[in-house]
């Protein structure tokens, strides 16, 4: 046997294979008898002799990345579906896409086409370092100005040693690009820090709590928007399931911790009641997914033939609730003022990023007002908690630490703690 025998053995493939539908299938063979691939869960259905796949590495990245790290740290060639594609796939293009507009093809000298690269290459360093700065040296607030400087201005072509570029166009990433995945994702967290910094503060200096609020309803938009872009490209690539399970709840945590916030209480100056958002208003009469989560918990795995229908039944709430509550989280960000829906991205491939039109933020003034978008912020948080949890629970089983950690977050509200917990 030689040494790539040796190789392929020890280490298995990087991706699930993709199916023809995009539903994630459960773990049933061809035998019907249960499937296990190194203590994980398939996501699909495994034919009698089909490879089995796992993976190694981030599936937010491109191609050339994943095989990159793959090889330096595991010395093999991932040849899987997606991997082997020609040309790439539909999530790998998106993943690596530069917007269209921000450089016109039509109007990009072949000079151009080399600085390309060492634009994005300049784009990556730059993040990284915005990132390794507040993670390293602990300063949120300048790594939010950094990164949503550049997410809203992109970055000019510079000289070149040897070359010079003549015109200087900005190359902007498209939204779903894996660096702005990668952003998002350090934005969520920057301002619910920067949001916590100013609540311990609450005692000694009541002028924070606005600020607080303000800082804790961008974190949540951003992880909104991450939930929804990984969730527009798991349409795709079945494989992302689990990446948008824990997008999902982490964006169903930020939105009930905002409904929580005690800067809320600020408001009592309109009149506005302290007390939390009634509870009983959080069942949802327009989809199942609270039963669902419910009998998933209490008494059955989940079942593939409701894959669709609860998807579809989520995706229509999420989106009636997020008209009505977007334009308050995103006051006081540029970047996040420019998508008009952080869930529907059916924009992608019909219209430039740049056409996207500005929203407009629509605070109420009234008490009323502010209790209705508190409530939203509420009934939002659930539904993104408890379809996190149904995926989680594709992914992991009913049993796992992912779909406890859903399920302790919603007893805290009162969703679930009615209900008597049966064993198996």
């Amino acid at each position: 046997m030689d040494q790539s025998q040796l190789l392929s053995q020890r280490f298995l493939p990087l991706f699930p294979l993709s199916t023809a539908t995009l539903l994630p299938q459960l773990h049933q063979a061809s035998d019907s008898s249960p499937t296990y691939c190194l203590n994980k869960r398939s996501i699909k259905r495994i034919k009698q002799g089909e490879q089995v796949t796992v993976t190694y590495t981030n599936l937010l990245q491109p191609k050339q990345m994943r095989q990159s790290e793959l090889w330096s740290r595991y010395r093999f060639i991932c040849c899987c579906e997606r991997c082997s594609a020609s040309p790439p796939t539909n999530v790998d293009h998106t993943l690596q896409e530069i917007s269209s507009a921000s450089l016109d093809a039509s109007s990009v000298s072949s000079d151009q086409n080399v600085y390309r690269d060492y634009a994005i290459r300049r784009l990556t360093d730059y993040i990284d370092d915005a990132i390794l700065q507040y993670l390293s040296f602990g300063d949120p607030e300048l790594c939010c100005e950094k990164l949503e400087n550049l997410l809203t201005q992109g970055l000019l072509y510079e000289q070149l040693e040897g070359g010079e570029v003549k015109s200087q166009p900005t190359i902007k990433l498209h939204p779903l690009h894996f660096l702005c995945l990668n952003a998002y994702t350090t934005l969520a967290s920057a301002y619910k820090v920067r949001a916590s910094d100013l609540l311990g503060l609450y005692s000694e200096m009541d002028e924070h709590l606005l600020e607080a609020l303000d800082l804790s309803r961008t974190s949540a938009a951003y992880s909104l928007l991450l939930a929804g872009a990984t969730h527009h490209l798991f349409r795709f690539e079945s494989s992302l399931i689990a990446t948008v399970a824990n997008f999902w709840i982490s964006a169903g945590d930020s939105l009930l911790t905002l409904s929580r916030s005690p800067a809320w209480s600020e408001f009592a100056k309109w009149d506005l009641p302290i007390a939390n958002p009634p509870l009983l208003k959080h069942i949802c009469s327009k989809c199942s997914l609270m039963d669902n989560f419910k009998a998933i918990l209490f008494h059955r795995e989940a079942q593939n033939a409701d894959f669709e229908d609860i998807s579809s039944e989520f995706l229509d709430c999420v989106t009636i609730i997020t008209q009505k509550v977007w334009s308050f989280l995103i006051p006081g960000c540029c970047y996040l003022r420019a998508f008009k829906d952080p869930i529907d991205f059916s924009w992608l491939g019909t219209s430039k990023y740049s056409s996207l039109r500005d929203v407009r933020p629509h605070l109420c003034c009234t008490a009323e007002g502010h209790l209705q978008e508190r409530m939203h912020i509420f009934q939002l948080g659930v539904h993104c908690l408890l379809y996190g949890g149904y995926l989680a629970s594709i992914c992991y089983g009913r049993h796992s630490n992912l779909t406890s950690q859903v399920q302790n977050i919603l007893d805290c509200e009162e969703c679930l703690i009615n209900d008597s917990h049966e064993s198996d």
